[in-house]
């Protein structure tokens, strides 16, 4: 059933829930233009702490304007309601692209993770550092004759390091995801993004993340301790920027997500004629979907396409 949001808008289905909050399908009241309206959970609505750097933080959360970037068109306070509404994106978020497809060809896998890398060096100049990049908060437009990378949550990315998050979680971030600097609550970084843009990487090419299995934190000291295992077949150009990004140490990452995108570049006409490589050949049982450290696996989105999550 049909819900207002404040005056401006009404809320439709459910598209997704996540961690953070559910996302439903809106419009605008005035022109019934669609958007996609993420509402946060009641425990951050109750830390005032979050509130108030939500409200305070709303010109630098919608000033930032990148093709490859949903766009945060507006951010509600009414009651015990907190909402951040976006564009709609006419398509899947990549963790359903890739359980359709299990792995894609490497000129696809560079361009986009190229765009992801474009997107996240315009969130970075905003001073915005996302914390959270993985294929869930990578949606595609599939609107174009090519799939187009829209990074989103970035928003909530800032709002994450509250009271009451912290308290939930303990270390903020998705486990197979994380650079290894994190795990050791060191100050994030762009580098912890461009990190994290090699892992979302590695899995496009091989169907699965590099330390995958098993207890949240064995996963981060796998991070921490063990060097990406090799992808077999993988043209030796492609696996040097992959083995850059996943730098143990951040001083030998790419400086920039700009970096990284512009060594990535040249690649992509170069393996225009490699397919696919065959997905990683492990055990048959499915590693379980990544959780954020603390916090339970969440339950995929509810609707195939046309969603921000």
């Amino acid at each position: 059933m049909d819900r207002s949001l404040g005056s401006r808008y009404v809320l439709h289905e459910v598209l997704g829930r996540g961690a953070m909050g559910q996302v439903f399908a809106g419009s605008i009241r005035q022109d019934g233009g669609p958007v996609a309206v993420k509402v946060l959970k009641p425990e951050l609505v109750s830390d005032p702490e979050v509130v108030a750097r939500f409200v305070q933080e709303r010109a630098i959360l919608m000033s930032v304007s990148h093709p490859n970037v949903v766009r945060v068109l507006d951010l509600v306070v009414e009651g015990e309601t907190l909402a951040i509404v976006m564009e709609l994106i006419p398509g899947p978020d990549l963790r359903r692209h890739l359980r359709d497809r299990g792995t894609v060809a490497p000129a696809v896998a560079v361009r986009l993770t190229g765009q992801l890398l474009d997107g996240m060096a315009a969130v970075h100049a905003a001073g915005i550092i996302h914390r959270d990049i993985k294929p869930e908060n990578l949606l595609l437009d599939t609107s174009g004759d090519q799939l187009v990378v829209k990074l989103t949550d970035f928003g909530v990315a800032r709002l994450s390091y509250g009271a009451s998050l912290t308290k939930l979680s303990g270390v903020i971030g998705t486990p197979e995801y994380m650079a290894p600097e994190l795990a050791e609550h060191e100050t994030a970084t762009p580098a912890v993004d461009v990190y994290s843009a090699g892992i979302v990487l590695y899995e496009l090419l091989y169907g699965r993340t590099p330390f995958a299995g098993g207890h949240p934190l064995a996963v981060l000291r796998r991070h921490a301790d063990q060097a990406p295992p090799p992808i077999p077949g993988l043209p030796a150009a492609l696996w040097d920027q992959i083995a850059r990004m996943l730098a143990k140490d951040p001083r030998s990452r790419p400086r920039s997500a700009a970096e990284a995108a512009a060594a990535l570049a040249p690649l992509e006409s170069a393996l225009a004629t490699h397919p696919p490589l065959p997905p990683w050949p492990g055990p048959t049982t499915p590693v379980p979907p990544p959780a954020a450290a603390g916090q339970a696996a969440t339950e995929g989105p509810a609707e195939p396409a046309q969603h921000a999550t």
